[in-house]
């Protein structure tokens, strides 16, 4: 988000919009901020150039050979920025978050297998300035809904899971790796990529997000939100997993939960609207039964954030 950049309420309100349904149609856009088409156009455009919102496609990660999900955490010695800057040339590391606390960095890696898992995580530890890592293997994903971010009264909503395809065919794979880099990609930007008519090009997308293939995501930079911001976190249980998880899918401040093991047994994100409000998310947490400890990692800034996995595939 270029520095002095100011949002209207207008802006907000095409931000909310888009975090509903990112591949909103302008039509449809326009009525609800009282714009024409070209002017709604202009300003979503513009949301999308300074990059304070993303609009990605989620897949699962076997479609394109990217089996495996996880989190490094990592302490850093020396400069933070150039660490980060070093771990970010790694095609692997899609997600960097430069923290405050007993972590200095939140790295989220995407492999193939766990064969690949294991080369990334040594790459990563024999960088300059790392410390220590200590790493958490997803083993499913409960919730990533961006939906309810800035809003602490929002009710949940039924998480829905994305399916494996290998039903696809290699149209539908073009078709999804288009719409990972760019979740608002137009069909007339779609159909020459695959050769296929507009309309054929709808109707395939327009399939893939209702059988579950792949979902059409928003997220925004905090400062779009109004909040105070974002955090990692990472819980080791002392009880069952299911009632722990079920608790926190449920609370409007959690976007991300996941099961993994190793370091954890749960990792999280979580925004928050200040100090006290992350103060109060944290007490919230400790209280469910079966949550031993809580580590989190403030993210201080984002080093990088790199959604389209599917150019990492050696399938592609």
């Amino acid at each position: 988000m270029t520095e002095g950049f100011v949002l209207d309420g207008a802006d907000r309100v095409l931000i909310g919009e888009l975090i509903a349904d990112g591949r909103a149609t302008y039509a449809k856009l326009a009525p609800v901020v009282g714009l024409s088409q070209a002017a709604t156009r202009a300003r979503v455009q513009r949301l999308l150039d300074e990059r304070i919102v993303v609009v990605t496609g989620r897949v699962d990660p076997a479609t394109f050979g990217l089996g495996v999900f996880a989190f490094a955490f990592l302490e850093v010695d020396g400069e933070v920025d150039k660490t980060a800057a070093l771990i970010a040339e790694i095609d692997e590391a899609v997600f960097i978050a430069i923290g405050a606390g007993r972590f200095d960095m939140l790295v989220e890696v995407r492999c193939a297998d766990d064969e690949g898992l294991l080369e990334v995580l040594d790459r990563v530890r024999v960088i300059g300035g790392v410390r220590r890592l200590q790493s958490a293997t997803v083993i499913h994903y409960e919730k990533q809904d961006w939906s309810s971010v800035g809003d602490r009264n929002a009710s949940p909503r039924e998480p829905r899971p994305i399916h494996s395809a290998a039903h696809i065919d290699d149209i539908d794979r073009r078709l999804l790796r288009s719409l990972i880099a760019d979740g608002r990609a137009t069909y007339a930007a779609l159909a020459p990529a695959v050769g296929l008519s507009q309309a054929a090009v709808r109707d395939r997308v327009i399939d893939l997000i209702e059988s579950d293939v792949i979902a059409i995501e928003t997220h925004p930079v905090a400062e779009a939100m109004g909040i105070g911001g974002f955090s990692g976190i990472g819980i080791k249980a002392t009880g069952p997993i299911k009632p722990i998880v079920d608790a926190m899918t449920v609370m409007a401040e959690m976007a991300l939960v996941s099961r993994t093991f190793g370091r954890f047994d749960i990792t999280a994100e979580v925004w928050f609207d200040d100090k006290d409000h992350l103060a109060d998310v944290l007490e919230r947490l400790r209280v469910i039964p079966g949550v031993g400890t809580i580590d989190t990692v403030p993210y201080l800034r984002i080093a990088k954030e790199e959604f389209d996995t599917s150019k990492r595939s050696s399938n592609a």
